[in-house]
């Protein structure tokens, strides 16, 4: 790249003392050759430095990213000690019956009458609670800025502003029929080793309700989690997830085992259902079953 510059940089010279020995009454200018090498030139290095620049800014997205996810474990943890060792509700309702129950993964606030107070005010549930609590004050943080659907995108649930109010005019302009819910873009699924699975579904019927209750080994929340090809990051590579643990560390998961398994295929097709996709995907990346093939 840099011969190239330098190759640019000489024919540009050597012209201009060409043009210097000229009388000043002759016209002077680049030939039509001179003037094509040089743009190829510049497409050239423009060609070359363009996925350069796309990689930088991924990375710095990525980190971004990493940064929201540790501060939501930060947050996490400053609720689980002022509130009993207890995990945010999981879904928030006005019957207050089975707060922890694993019915989605995504929504943080619900317009169906169930999810509303009496007072006409949405419930917070997940994330929400953090937000409510301000234990997190911006609510873009539950949003990585790599998402590329944008049903998981902070900016389609502003309109009307502010944030964690319904409707919102995307889920009704976008011409899929989508509930009237405010939607995070990361995938949160506390899970507690210890609750018994249930045969039907593979998997518990409800989320850990305290912190010290969560496998200290599998993550309990990552970037989204739906479609292969919709994941938010790549490495050397491999697909890659940010993974937030019990102790609040996170990592970035990019293990071929974890996204060439089975089991998002199954996903996509149907064949089971996202919840307990989600949740055989944070047991792959604990570890769990890598060594199976699916």
């Amino acid at each position: 790249m840099d011969a190239l510059a330098t190759l640019a940089y000489k024919l540009l010279n050597i012209r201009l003392r060409k043009e210097s020995s000229i009388m000043k009454t002759n016209k002077v200018g680049f030939t039509l050759i001179e003037l094509l090498v040089v743009i190829a030139i510049i497409a050239l290095l423009m060609g070359i430095l363009m996925p350069a620049l796309s990689r930088v800014r991924e990375a710095a997205k990525r980190a971004v990213c990493s940064s929201q996810v540790k501060q939501i474990g930060v947050a996490v943890a400053a609720y689980a000690t002022a509130n009993e060792n207890r995990m945010p509700v999981y879904n928030s309702n006005n019957t207050n019956i089975n707060p922890y129950l694993l019915i989605h993964s995504y929504a943080l606030y619900r317009s169906e009458s169930l999810y509303v107070d009496s007072s006409g005010k949405l419930l917070p549930m997940k994330l929400a609670v953090l937000y409510e609590g301000k234990y997190i004050a911006d609510p873009k943080v539950f949003y990585c800025p790599s998402n590329i659907n944008p049903l998981y995108k902070f900016k389609s649930y502003n309109n009307p502003r502010p944030w964690g109010t319904l409707p919102q005019y995307y889920n009704a302009s976008d011409g899929q029929g989508h509930n009237q819910w405010v939607r995070m873009g990361y995938t949160y699924l506390p899970i507690d080793p210890r609750t018994p699975i249930n045969s039907a579904t593979g998997m518990p019927d409800e989320t850990a309700k305290t912190i010290d209750r969560l496998d200290p080994h599998i993550p309990y929340m990552t970037d989204l989690i739906r479609h292969k090809y919709q994941i938010s990051h790549e490495r050397q590579g491999n697909f890659a997830v940010h993974a937030l643990f019990k102790d609040g560390h996170v990592t970035l998961c990019n293990d071929e085992r974890v996204f060439n398994n089975d089991v998002w295929d199954k996903m996509e097709y149907g064949q089971i259902r996202e919840l307990t996709a989600n949740y055989i995907v944070f047991r792959l990346i604990g570890g769990k079953g890598l060594d199976t093939g699916g």
